[in-house]
């Protein structure tokens, strides 16, 4: 009877082993995970942040030219009519 009891204990100590074991793996895949959300938003605003640079760099070019020029480059963007 006292080996079914040590028996047991061993077991409960190899199960914990495993418990632990795998709380530290879960704990490393969690923090991966979170470690490439993270590069990943820093990436869309690095990208965004260059968007809205180049947007202004637009805006402003476009606000310095003359209503000609504007008229002008407006017309790049036009479709011409059909001739039928």
């Amino acid at each position: 009877m006292t080996w079914l009891l040590t028996l047991f204990g061993k077991a409960k100590l190899y199960l914990l082993a495993a418990g632990a074991f795998i709380a530290a793996a879960f704990a490393a895949y969690w923090r991966i995970r979170e470690d490439g959300k993270n590069a990943v938003r820093v990436e869309q605003q690095q990208r965004n942040l260059e968007s809205v640079k180049d947007r202004k760099e637009v805006d402003d070019e476009v606000a310095d030219l003359g209503s000609n020029d504007v008229d002008e480059r407006f017309a790049r963007w036009m479709r011409e009519d059909d001739p039928r």
